[in-house]
Protein backbone atom coordinates (compact mmCIF):
# COMPACT_ATOMS: atom_id res chain seq x y z
CA UNK A 1 0.00 0.00 0.00
CA UNK A 2 2.76 2.22 0.51
CA UNK A 3 2.85 3.34 -3.56
CA UNK A 4 -0.47 5.49 -2.62
CA UNK A 5 0.26 8.89 -2.38
CA UNK A 6 -1.29 10.57 1.50
CA UNK A 7 -4.47 12.25 1.15
CA UNK A 8 -3.18 16.25 2.40
CA UNK A 9 -5.11 18.70 3.78
CA UNK A 10 -4.85 22.45 2.89
CA UNK A 11 -6.38 25.72 3.75
CA UNK A 12 -8.89 25.12 0.39
CA UNK A 13 -10.33 22.46 2.37
CA UNK A 14 -11.18 24.31 5.39
CA UNK A 15 -14.72 25.09 5.92
CA UNK A 16 -13.48 27.65 8.59
CA UNK A 17 -15.39 26.22 11.27
CA UNK A 18 -13.16 25.06 13.69
CA UNK A 19 -14.82 21.49 14.74
CA UNK A 20 -15.55 20.50 11.73
CA UNK A 21 -11.96 21.49 10.32
CA UNK A 22 -10.33 19.22 12.59
CA UNK A 23 -12.93 16.50 12.40
CA UNK A 24 -11.90 16.63 8.44
CA UNK A 25 -8.10 16.18 9.30
CA UNK A 26 -8.32 13.77 12.08
CA UNK A 27 -10.51 11.09 9.09
CA UNK A 28 -7.85 12.26 6.70
CA UNK A 29 -5.18 10.56 9.44
CA UNK A 30 -7.40 7.49 9.16
CA UNK A 31 -7.23 7.32 5.27
CA UNK A 32 -3.48 7.58 5.75
CA UNK A 33 -3.19 5.20 7.96
CA UNK A 34 -4.77 2.90 5.34
CA UNK A 35 -2.47 3.73 2.58
CA UNK A 36 0.85 3.91 4.93
CA UNK A 37 0.10 0.58 6.34
CA UNK A 38 2.78 -1.87 5.74
CA UNK A 39 0.77 -4.99 6.46
CA UNK A 40 -2.37 -4.06 5.78
CA UNK A 41 -3.63 -7.01 3.66
CA UNK A 42 -7.40 -8.16 3.25
CA UNK A 43 -8.97 -9.74 5.59
CA UNK A 44 -6.50 -8.44 8.10
CA UNK A 45 -7.35 -7.41 11.89
CA UNK A 46 -5.49 -4.15 11.33
CA UNK A 47 -7.99 -3.65 7.85
CA UNK A 48 -11.16 -4.15 10.00
CA UNK A 49 -9.33 -1.92 13.01
CA UNK A 50 -9.19 1.03 10.35
CA UNK A 51 -12.72 0.37 8.77
CA UNK A 52 -14.35 0.18 11.95
CA UNK A 53 -12.44 3.53 13.54
CA UNK A 54 -13.75 4.88 9.86
CA UNK A 55 -17.27 4.24 9.76
CA UNK A 56 -17.26 5.30 13.83
CA UNK A 57 -15.88 8.19 13.56
CA UNK A 58 -17.41 9.72 9.88
CA UNK A 59 -20.79 8.98 11.62
CA UNK A 60 -20.21 11.05 14.76
CA UNK A 61 -18.66 13.78 11.97
CA UNK A 62 -21.91 13.49 10.50
CA UNK A 63 -24.02 14.24 13.04
CA UNK A 64 -22.04 17.60 14.20
CA UNK A 65 -22.08 18.53 10.83
CA UNK A 66 -26.03 17.80 9.89
CA UNK A 67 -26.20 19.56 13.93
CA UNK A 68 -24.46 22.74 12.69
CA UNK A 69 -26.22 22.77 9.39
CA UNK A 70 -29.50 22.71 11.10
CA UNK A 71 -28.24 25.38 13.33
CA UNK A 72 -27.50 27.52 10.41
CA UNK A 73 -30.69 26.83 8.41
CA UNK A 74 -29.36 25.36 5.70
CA UNK A 75 -31.59 24.94 3.09
CA UNK A 76 -29.67 21.87 1.39
CA UNK A 77 -29.53 19.69 4.59
CA UNK A 78 -31.86 17.51 3.03
CA UNK A 79 -29.21 15.93 0.07
CA UNK A 80 -26.46 16.69 2.31
CA UNK A 81 -27.61 13.76 5.02
CA UNK A 82 -28.30 11.45 1.59
CA UNK A 83 -24.48 11.78 0.53
CA UNK A 84 -23.83 10.73 3.76
CA UNK A 85 -25.86 8.37 3.93
CA UNK A 86 -24.51 6.86 0.42
CA UNK A 87 -21.38 7.38 2.29
CA UNK A 88 -22.37 4.93 4.96
CA UNK A 89 -24.00 2.67 3.57
CA UNK A 90 -20.87 1.63 1.00
CA UNK A 91 -18.28 1.81 4.19
CA UNK A 92 -20.84 -0.57 5.11
CA UNK A 93 -20.53 -2.40 2.40
CA UNK A 94 -16.73 -2.92 2.40
CA UNK A 95 -17.20 -4.17 5.89
CA UNK A 96 -19.63 -6.67 4.67
CA UNK A 97 -17.26 -8.04 2.34
CA UNK A 98 -15.04 -8.22 4.54
CA UNK A 99 -15.30 -12.25 4.68
CA UNK A 100 -16.67 -12.45 1.57
CA UNK A 101 -14.84 -14.94 -1.18
CA UNK A 102 -14.25 -12.14 -3.25
CA UNK A 103 -13.13 -9.15 -0.11
CA UNK A 104 -12.84 -5.34 -1.30
CA UNK A 105 -9.07 -4.18 -1.19
CA UNK A 106 -7.31 -1.91 0.85
CA UNK A 107 -6.23 -0.54 -1.96
CA UNK A 108 -9.73 0.20 -3.37
CA UNK A 109 -10.79 1.06 0.15
CA UNK A 110 -8.91 4.27 0.25
CA UNK A 111 -9.27 4.75 -3.19
CA UNK A 112 -12.83 5.50 -2.52
CA UNK A 113 -11.85 7.34 0.71
CA UNK A 114 -9.59 9.71 -1.11
CA UNK A 115 -11.83 10.59 -4.17
CA UNK A 116 -15.17 10.57 -1.68
CA UNK A 117 -13.75 13.00 0.76
CA UNK A 118 -11.79 15.39 -1.10
CA UNK A 119 -15.04 15.34 -3.76
CA UNK A 120 -17.43 16.18 -0.34
CA UNK A 121 -16.05 18.31 0.98
CA UNK A 122 -14.98 20.44 -2.31
CA UNK A 123 -18.86 20.32 -3.44
CA UNK A 124 -21.28 19.93 -0.87
CA UNK A 125 -19.44 20.98 2.35
CA UNK A 126 -18.57 24.46 0.20
CA UNK A 127 -22.23 24.87 -0.32
CA UNK A 128 -22.80 25.10 3.46
CA UNK A 129 -19.89 26.91 4.03
CA UNK A 130 -21.21 29.75 1.17
CA UNK A 131 -24.73 29.74 2.77
CA UNK A 132 -23.52 31.16 6.41
CA UNK A 133 -20.62 33.12 4.81
CA UNK A 134 -23.61 34.81 3.28
CA UNK A 135 -25.84 34.90 6.00
CA UNK A 136 -23.10 35.87 8.34
CA UNK A 137 -22.16 39.10 6.06
CA UNK A 138 -25.81 40.29 5.24
CA UNK A 139 -26.37 40.91 9.14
Amino acid sequence: MKSHSKILWSDELSVKVGSIDDQHKRIFDVINRFIHEETLEIRSLRFAELLSELTDYSIEHFRDEEKYMVEHGFPGIKGHRAAHKLYIKKVAFFNHLYDDVNPTRPEDVSDFLKEWWINHIMLLDMEYKKFVDKCNNGK
